[in-house]
């Protein structure tokens, strides 16, 4: 099943040493939802530090404590280095790739890398009792219950359920045989992933090929050459190259921070 990797605490050392992330994945979302998540600044900062946002077709619901705002954003090509400064407290929702048109009936394309104020998509529920919420499990609670309340009005989840499918061998996929499976032409099947997803269904492909090598650096203990071959690189060097493109560091530096 896809799960992206979003591992700031590996891409850079500053991030690790200053601020706080965590991941708080609820069973009862996981239709539509990640996880939960939290970045907080253990002090005040006096050098602006970075974070650096991997594209994981994914659109998420902002919360930042410190200036009491709300959006939506979506992150689609490359990554984004997120300055941090001063005084950090944010909170999110990691909706899945599809997850925000099913809910809001609005095309993914038009918050990707734009983000946008909640209050301007949302018209029927306001979350702002959450800035007055002062314990973690609260704000979990005001978050899950806003879930719970959309998911109920979704109606069609096959572009969600799509993902884990395509994410399964991604090097196999490409745009003509999701066409013949969806039974759509090339121009067609481009509009509908817009759609869905905010972008081509070859961006797409390339994305769950990072986060499955990811996956496999992280979780299994595989050699690096094999993780290559299995994602559909045609030789290491390739390899290395696109993955440090889209994290800054090697599959080996990776393996190496994760270790330690």
């Amino acid at each position: 099943m896809y799960y992206p990797k979003q591992v700031p605490y590996l891409l850079d050392d500053e991030f690790k040493k200053n601020i706080e992330y965590n991941e708080y994945r609820l069973e009862e979302l996981n239709k539509y939802c990640f996880c939960i998540w939290t970045m907080k600044s253990k002090d005040y900062l006096s050098e602006t530090i970075y974070n650096n946002i991997l594209p994981d077709a994914c659109i998420d619901i902002i919360i930042d404590f410190v200036e009491n705002t709300i959006s939506f954003v979506g992150f689609s090509k490359k990554i984004i280095p997120l300055e941090l400064k001063e005084n950090i407290d944010y909170m999110g929702v990691r909706l899945k790739p599809g997850a925000f048109y099913s809910l809001f009936k609005i095309s993914a394309d038009k918050i990707i890398d734009t983000p946008i104020l909640f209050s301007k998509i949302e018209k029927e529920y306001n979350l702002e009792s959450i800035f007055t919420s002062k314990n973690i499990s609260d704000k979990i609670n005001i978050l899950k219950e806003y879930l719970l309340y959309k998911f109920e009005k979704s109606t069609n989840d096959s572009y969600i359920e799509l993902i884990d499918e395509l994410y399964i061998k991604p090097n196999e996929q490409n745009v003509v045989n999701i066409s013949k499976k969806l039974n759509y032409d090339k121009r067609h099947l481009l509009r509908v992933f817009k759609k869905n997803y905010g972008i081509s269904p070859k961006i797409l492909l390339n994305i769950l090929r990072l986060h499955l090598c990811l996956t496999l650096i992280l979780e299994k203990n595989m050699n690096l050459s094999d993780i290559a071959i299995i994602c559909g690189f045609y030789d290491q060097s390739h390899f290395i190259k696109e993955i440090k493109k889209y994290t800054g560091i090697s599959p080996l530096q990776i393996t190496d921070k994760y270790k330690s």
